[in-house]
């Protein structure tokens, strides 16, 4: 069982993927070109972004073959999670959607999230518990901050969909046993799929669609699994198995509004990867080098889920070390 839906959710998106580069060749749909003058292009040929498709859709119809069940989450992350795919995948189309619609829909399926699930951040451990008054719209911030956090260290081949195909790995581990476990297991093939023309050669990317969607797949479980009655997760749990987006979106903004002086949603190519792409001047190597950084971090996360002091250590840790090397990166860069 577990084998036929990462295999079928690999085949699906494997093979949806393939045909999306074959009609963007033909027709010129979805494609991200390489003159594009966005600063966080790195690519020299036209190319398709959107690999998400590939993902969303064995996820979409293994929920959809889930609904007999009558899950409440299952509802939330469906609807939820389409209207965010949908905020990206226009801009996939190239039909431009303004920053507050995007955020506008983002918001909604942050909303439609808690609503039908009636999960959001109440519990932040240490004993804090939040009135729903405060929890529920800091649990939208949350979502729509992992949501572009995701899109954020979507910038080179592999990134950020290994960064999400780990991250649920170790979110499955533990929900063995759980009804939803199929569709992550769906989605974790889905990803494979992606990842196989996706890196190293980068014959497909992600797309907007795919960055917010996985991002808010990834918020939804952790909110899932650390606010359900009865649960021994720590809250930081989700912090730490994905403090490096976490802290990519944080530190970028701080660097740009107080640092750089300027508009802190400004896109930009100072990021860590983007510096480091920089010294090294290869995509694949790029994406392996953070990789191997951040799996370390991820591993023990999974390893203390239920401490919340060493969670907030380890998350700490890896901040130290994060600045460490941007400091010697940024240094380099200016040489």
């Amino acid at each position: 069982m577990i084998a036929f839906f990462i295999f079928g959710g690999l085949l699906c998106s494997f093979l949806l993927n393939l045909f999306i580069i074959w009609v963007s060749r033909k027709f010129g749909l979805f494609v991200d070109t390489a003159t594009s003058d966005k600063p966080q292009r790195f690519h020299s040929l036209p190319t398709p972004r959107a690999g998400g498709i590939g993902i969303f859709t064995p996820f979409f119809f293994t929920s959809l073959s889930l609904l007999y069940t009558q899950s409440t989450f299952l509802y939330a992350i469906l609807i939820g999670g389409s209207l965010v795919f949908l905020s990206g995948l226009i801009e996939d189309f190239n039909a431009s959607l303004s920053p507050k619609v995007r955020l506008f829909l983002q918001c909604l399926g942050g909303g439609v999230f808690i609503y039908l699930s009636d999960l959001y951040l109440s519990n932040l451990g240490f004993g804090i518990i939040l009135p729903s008054y405060i929890a529920i719209p800091f649990t939208i911030f949350a979502i729509v901050g992992m949501i572009n956090a995701l899109n954020i260290i979507d910038g080179f081949n592999g990134l950020a969909g290994g960064i999400a195909l780990f991250g649920l790995f170790f979110i499955t581990l533990l929900c063995i046993g759980n009804r939803e476990l199929l569709i992550l297991l769906a989605l974790m093939g889905g990803i494979l799929g992606f990842l196989l023309l996706n890196f190293p050669k980068g014959k497909i990317f992600l797309g907007d669609g795919g960055a917010y969607f996985l991002g808010f797949i990834l918020a939804a479980f952790l909110i899932q699994l650390t606010q359900t009655k009865d649960s021994n997760i720590s809250p930081w749990f989700g912090m730490g198995l994905l403090i490096y987006p976490f802290w990519e979106v944080i530190f970028s903004i701080y660097r740009r509004r107080f640092k750089e002086k300027t508009a802190a949603m400004l896109p930009d190519n100072h990021h860590l990867h983007q510096l480091l792409f920089q010294k090294i001047q290869s995509n694949s190597k790029t994406t392996f080098i953070i990789l191997s950084f951040v799996l370390p971090f991820m591993i023990y996360a999974y390893c203390f889920y239920t401490h919340e002091k060493m969670l907030v250590l380890g998350s700490a840790t890896f901040i130290f070390i994060y600045l460490l090397i941007y400091q010697k990166l940024q240094r380099s860069s200016f040489h």
